[in-house]
């Protein structure tokens, strides 16, 4: 039984081939498997969800750095550095509390320090992706609410319901405010002295 376009593939479709770092790949591929979804089927609705240009602006402006960023394609220059005992012990153990490798965390903090922008984790990113998913949600319930409002002209709502929105709103703000300071503060070296 032939495919319509909107399923998948049909006869006048067409491949895309994709180069993606080693542990992109990886991510992606426990992404569909968790969601138990092929990668193809995901990818595609992906890119009808941004033809749609219906996405939050967050989201965009995201999609935008992401795409006018200009790859650094030459070889990587390698850089021999020796650390004390306890720097070393150290940085093994940020970099496992922040679920990275130790020459990752050295790649971040490094960037941080370069850019003055925050370096994200895969958890940090999961983190923020979650957060503004909710917030988008809590939008689309307060949406209803005032589309509620201008047809009935009456407030059906209690306010305990819309304090509550609000407090949910404020701790997912202050959340990512958290994550975003832990982000810029957490490449700095703490004073010996401490």
């Amino acid at each position: 039984m032939p495919r319509t376009a909107e399923i998948g593939a049909t006869r006048d479709s067409y491949v895309y081939r994709l180069r993606l770092p080693a542990q992109l790949k990886e991510q992606w591929d426990e992404h569909c498997a968790k969601q138990d979804k092929s990668s193809s089927v995901v990818m595609r609705a992906l890119m009808r969800y941004i033809i749609q240009d219906d996405m939050p602006p967050e989201v965009r402006r995201w999609i935008a750095e992401e795409t006018d960023r200009v790859t650094d394609t030459g070889p990587k220059e390698r850089l021999r550095v020796s650390f004390t005992p306890s720097e070393h012990a150290a940085l093994l153990k940020l970099a496992e509390a922040e679920a990275c490798s130790p020459q990752r965390w050295v790649v971040n903090c490094v960037r941080a320090s370069l850019t003055n922008k925050p370096q994200f984790t895969m958890e940090t990113a999961k983190a923020l992706w979650e957060s503004s998913a909710q917030l988008r949600a809590i939008g689309r319930n307060l949406n209803q609410i005032t589309k509620r409002l201008h047809e009935t002209g009456e407030l059906s709502v209690r306010v305990e319901r819309i304090e509550q929105l609000s407090a949910i709103i404020d701790g997912h703000r202050e959340k990512v405010a958290d994550l975003l300071n832990a982000s810029l503060t957490r490449w700095v070296i703490a004073d010996e002295k401490d």
